[in-house]
């Protein structure tokens, strides 16, 4: 549809703008001997045909669509053609309606004093038609950036949505395959415990699917998952799996992505926990400093083992959906410092 006359204050601003346009040839008339009455009405009956008139150069405006590697030059004919059988309509109607406004009283010069001011009135056509076409090669252009910003916001939260998906297709399956492994273990060695670990597993699941499906969370949510995550994973490590919280409570009620810290805990237990003999501790630590949320995961780590294959995928990809939520004003950093692997995150606060 027109961008003007779908939108009623773009339409009116539009038809105000032709104000001046009316005053100006008013003025003009005025200043080659037309009385004030001639003038005015021969104006503003003409500028409210030209206003509408003038619309059309938005068809003009579609079928010709700039083009920055083929420049201004290709379409310059059309533009002229066009702007010089806009500006002979608009002299016509403004010799048509000279001679309709002759009729009436005052007004019997008109038809004659028309015909030395039709070359300038049919000038002063063509160059407002140009500008018309200019406008609308604006809006056109405002519109474009518009929807190219709309359709970039749904390929963001597509594209969210998507990275959760995989995701969580990615962690799954894997941390599935350990859970029924141990499972089966301790079916025949310790049947209490693998009782429990399907209870612990179900829970885990049920709550993931549903908090999967919200963007966001509040971190004691996410918590209270990773929580449930861990008593899991420590059936399967016992003793050599230590977890440390070092939580503060305004922390708590921070909105932060949803699965966040898994990828991350999982790697300090894959790739820390599980290579050492004797295990170690995990530390998790969030806290509120200056309007942005601080979260680490923190893992001792074999420094005589080997780079392990896949460590940054999962950081990778927390790292990805930080940047494509928050941007530059997400930080993230990572590596091995004193024998221990280190995860430091902060983004800003988002209110729930």
């Amino acid at each position: 549809m027109h961008p003007l006359l779908a939108n009623r204050a773009r339409l009116g601003a539009y038809l105000l703008g032709w104000a001046p346009l009316v005053a100006l040839m008013a003025v003009l008339g005025a200043s080659q001997g037309w009385s004030w009455l001639e003038a005015a009405s021969l104006s503003l009956a003409l500028g409210l045909f030209g206003a509408f008139l003038f619309l059309t150069a938005w068809y003009l405006c579609r079928a010709l669509p700039l083009d920055p590697k083929g420049g201004l030059r290709a379409h310059a004919p059309a533009w002229i053609i066009a702007a010089m059988v806009m500006g002979g309509l608009w002299t016509g109607f403004a010799r048509l309606l000279a001679w309709a406004l002759g009729l009436l009283p005052g007004l019997h010069q008109l038809p004659v004093r028309i015909g030395p001011a039709t070359p300038v009135l049919a000038v002063m056509g063509m160059l407002l038609y140009l500008a018309v076409l200019t406008l609308h090669y604006l809006l056109a252009a405002v519109e474009r950036s518009r929807e190219s910003e709309r359709v970039e916001q749904e390929l963001r939260v597509l594209a969210r949505d998507a990275e959760l998906k995989a995701l969580r297709a990615q962690l799954n399956p894997h941390f599935l395959f350990n859970s029924l492994n141990s499972i089966s273990a301790l079916t025949t060695q310790d049947p209490a415990r693998a009782r429990e670990m399907c209870v612990l597993l179900s829970d885990f699941l049920r709550k993931s699917l549903r908090l999967g499906e919200r963007p966001s969370v509040r971190l004691s949510e996410e918590l209270d998952l990773l929580r449930n995550y861990l008593a899991i994973e420590q059936i399967r490590f016992g003793a050599r799996l230590a977890v440390a919280w070092e939580v503060a409570p305004e922390a708590e009620q921070a909105e932060v992505p949803t699965l966040l810290l898994q990828p991350l805990v999982e790697n300090a237990i894959k790739h820390g926990i599980a290579q050492l003999p004797e295990g170690g501790t995990i530390r998790l630590r969030a806290a509120l400093a200056d309007g942005r949320v601080e979260l680490r995961v923190e893992n001792p780590v074999d420094p005589d083992a080997p780079e392990p294959q896949g460590l940054g995928m999962g950081l990778r990809q927390v790292k990805q959906r930080l940047q494509g939520r928050f941007g530059a004003q997400a930080w993230v950093e990572a590596g091995i410092r004193d024998g221990h692997h280190r995860v430091d995150l902060r983004f800003p606060v988002e209110q729930p």
